[in-house]
């Protein structure tokens, strides 16, 4: 409810200031696949209202869905600035990453925006985050984003929690923590930063990548801003199991970079705080506080909801207890284990989202300690024993 209201009232207090320079950006977009509208996202670039920019797409293979649409929309567009370049797949482990080593390298813009392959975004996108940017000591600027498009149930769910919780939780933290959240969806940096912390490979290691940048930068005295322009992030017709697996993985990735704060996460939700009264509780008075928490919760999406999409999308609203029952399965789902399957990879996550694959994981704990330990538990040496004794009668 807190973060809804310090998002309306953000909100309400922008102001646009139009940046006294316009550096050239180059606008570094990573394909995989071909996600929800991908065209029609690629085509809001295309309408971008900015006098210096290019668009690099970048696809890991030419087998890849995207690369015949990509070199489509280039050839739509003759005179924009925009190619699509074929990347190597093993310069980091995080794909992302090594589809940005490769477009940076042919940048040409001094401002580098990187943008997901399912946003899309205003025509004076890259003049909101530029007037961020360009303010004194400011090292990386973080776009506001909203789900939108929603025509099943699993989006439908996705797009809510972006509205009702993911977006407020970032405007509440550029307002009450340090720095805000940064998110892969929409960043700008200066080229010259990125270069001074070693460029895009020192994150290529982890799954986080978009934190870990925010974090590089407040470590090298910089700031972190929030840009209120929001960008739209389409989510169509994604599965229920589909958004239960990005939420869970996403909640994992948080339990691993900030555990203290992932352990309170479900007392942000005074839904599940009634739900868990209801259950231990069982009476009058935990049944109207279920109703009149449903009811404030229910409102506070609402002014979330407004706030971000210009309208309250009604039939959206009435989800958000369902909502706030999957966020919580979710996040039981994160307490107890930290594997994830990830574009079609299963690995486990090490600090700081550090990406561990299953053979590396087993190689740890097959450690000389470990090893020494499994010999010692007595349940080892009876298996021995068992199978020395069972192993003659075999033969007889």
């Amino acid at each position: 409810m807190m973060g809804a209201f310090l998002l309306a009232r953000s909100r309400a207090r922008t102001q646009r200031q139009p940046p006294s320079r316009a550096p050239r950006v180059s606008v570094l977009k990573p394909l995989a696949g071909v996600d929800d509208d991908l065209l029609a996202n690629l085509e809001s670039f295309a309408r971008l209202d900015y006098p210096s920019f290019e668009l690099l797409l970048g696809v890991a293979s030419t087998s890849d869905l995207a690369y015949p649409l990509a070199n489509a929309f280039v050839a739509r567009h003759p005179k924009l600035d925009a190619r699509v370049v074929v990347t190597d797949p093993e310069a980091a482990r995080n794909p992302k990453v090594a589809q940005l080593v490769a477009l940076e390298r042919v940048a040409t813009g001094s401002v580098l925006v990187i943008s997901d392959s399912n946003v899309r975004v205003r025509p004076r996108y890259l003049e909101a985050l530029i007037e961020q940017l360009e303010a004194p000591n400011v090292g990386l600027v973080t776009s506001l984003f909203v789900g939108t498009g929603e025509k099943s149930l699993g989006a439908a769910l996705e797009n809510l929690q972006i509205g009702a919780y993911v977006a407020p939780s970032i405007a509440a933290s550029a307002v009450l923590a340090p720095r805000p959240f940064s998110v892969g969806k929409s960043m700008a940096m200066w080229r010259r930063d990125v270069a001074k912390m070693g460029g895009f490979r020192v994150i290529g290691e982890v799954l986080a990548e978009d934190y870990l940048l925010g974090r590089n930068v407040s470590e090298q005295g910089m700031e972190v801003r929030l840009s209120l322009d929001t960008v739209e992030n389409r989510n169509i017709s994604c599965s229920v199991r589909r958004t239960l697996e990005r939420h869970t993985r996403w909640a994992k990735m948080r339990r691993v970079i900030s555990p203290t704060g992932f352990a309170i996460e479900p007392l942000g939700s005074p839904l599940t705080i009634a739900t868990a009264f209801v259950a231990l509780s069982p009476g009058g008075l935990s049944y109207v506080a279920l109703a009149w928490t449903w009811l404030l919760q229910m409102a506070g999406t609402t002014i979330a909801m407004r706030s971000l999409r210009g309208r309250v999308p009604w039939r959206l609203v009435p989800l958000e207890p369902l909502r706030c029952y999957v966020t919580l399965w979710c996040w039981m789902h994160a307490c107890v284990s930290r594997r994830v399957r990830w574009r079609g990879h299963p690995i486990v996550l090490g600090k700081d989202s550090r990406i561990v694959t299953l053979a590396e994981r087993r190689a740890e704990q097959r450690g000389p300690w470990s090893k020494r330990l499994r010999r010692a538990l007595p349940w080892r040496a009876a298996s021995r024993f068992t199978r020395s004794s069972a192993a003659p009668r075999l033969h007889a």
